[in-house]
């Protein structure tokens, strides 16, 4: 083999290795595109990905800003005070160009168009410290779905000679950035529309609970003084309607903000939000839910808030379907251990309403199915037992594991 054959071979082996880290690269950026990592991070892992596969010396992603200005989102290799020094003419000469005509620009010598063009005195000062270190400079447009959004720009120490392959290159790294925007704007209106669904919902749960208790709340109160003088008795009714409706409403409005503040349901002892769940269900049904607990003692927090859940769940369904006139919540809890954790806990919720048949066609299998699978999340058994018009029993029970093995 002469010795041009084996020049010819390292070439083809520098290429070989070059494809193959660009396909590595491009892999990983998918998979970084596919994660949930912040906008500014996918943004600095595709620079610094850039950077040594296009052989730059820095490389910066430039966006337009409301005051029509190319900013800088991410940068690596040279520092955001430097390059924004230089932006006016950098603007002129390549950044702005490449936003506006959608199309890569390069320029193979700064220096010589520095000298060509015509500039005032202030902008050759800021630029010359960008020439004295850089010689070539290659902008590639980002665009998003038609739309201009900004720049992505590759610095050259040398003065710089660019392929086809980088180009294309160039231009895969700049539709890389353009995914991970369109990602994180996405991703943003999927929260802003779970934010409004979430608003949506608690509105919906303030008018039909709480506001529809406080109106009815109200007519009982203007009426109850000429109910008095006519009828004292209907008018102590009237008053104990009056107190189950504004302490429903005012355990309404708590379970509404437990709600808004996940870390404050995980925190309350779990008599307190179950106390709340039965205040709450007495002033929608007007009439009252007995609640009772024997002790209080300490449970893990997936245990408290599974109870908590589970009670929701049952109590809903008895609001929604059952028709009952008497319900009853009940918690035992047992513990002997110093620390005053629970050993084993109760749950029993019953009523006297409609019962049902459970089947698959029920509208209640889906609640009951949810209800099951949360139970068994915590190692606990729910039982639901039913009959037509003789009303329903659902039992949960949790046993401690950790200290049954003590």
């Amino acid at each position: 083999m002469n010795q041009s054959e084996i020049t010819i071979s390292y070439k083809e082996m520098a290429e070989l290795e070059r494809r193959r880290l660009v396909a590595v690269s491009l892999r990983s950026t998918l998979s970084a595109l596919n994660s949930d990592l912040p906008l500014d991070q996918l943004l600095d892992f595709i620079v610094h990905q850039a950077l040594p596969l296009l052989s730059a010396d820095a490389v910066a992603i430039y966006r337009l800003n409301s005051d029509d200005e190319l900013v800088i989102q991410s940068v690596v290799g040279l520092s955001v005070d430097h390059i924004q020094s230089a932006g006016p003419v950098l603007e002129k000469i390549t950044t702005r160009k490449a936003y506006l005509c959608r199309q890569p620009v390069f320029c193979t010598n700064l220096s010589e168009i520095l000298n060509k063009s015509d500039f005032c005195p202030a902008q050759v000062d800021s630029f010359e410290g960008l020439t004295r270190k850089y010689r070539s400079i290659l902008s590639v447009p980002i665009e998003i779905r038609n739309e201009s959004y900004g720049v992505l720009t590759l610095f050259f120490v040398k003065r710089h000679k660019l392929n086809d392959d980088e180009l294309d290159l160039a231009i895969d790294f700049s539709i890389q950035a353009a995914l991970a925007i369109d990602n994180a704007r996405l991703r943003l209106n999927a929260q802003l529309q779970a934010v409004n669904q979430e608003r949506n919902r608690l509105a919906r749960e303030l008018h039909d609970s709480v506001i529809q208790n406080l109106f009815s709340a109200s007519l009982i109160a203007e009426s109850l003084p000429k109910v008095f003088e006519l009828d004292p008795a209907q008018g102590l009714e009237g008053l104990s309607e009056l107190q189950l409706l504004t302490r429903g409403a005012l355990a309404e409005m708590r379970s509404l903000l437990l709600e808004l503040r996940p870390r404050a349901i995980e925190e309350a002892r779990l008599e307190e939000l179950i106390r709340q769940i039965a205040e709450a269900a007495s002033g929608r049904l007007r009439k009252p839910v007995t609640y009772f607990c024997d002790n209080k003692k300490t449970m893990p927090v997936d245990v408290r808030l599974t109870f908590y859940r589970i009670t929701q769940e049952a109590i809903n369904n008895i609001i929604k379907h059952a028709e009952a006139d008497n319900i009853s919540i009940v918690l035992k809890q047992d513990g002997k251990s110093p620390d005053s954790r629970c050993k084993n806990a109760t749950l029993t919720i019953t009523d006297d309403g409609r019962g049902f048949v459970e089947s698959k066609d029920s509208p209640f299998h889906l609640g009951f199915k949810i209800m099951k699978e949360r139970a068994e999340l915590i190692g606990a058994k729910l039982s639901i037992k039913s009959q037509i018009d003789q009303g329903t029993t659902v039992r949960l029970k949790w046993v401690n594991q950790d200290l049954e093995t003590t």
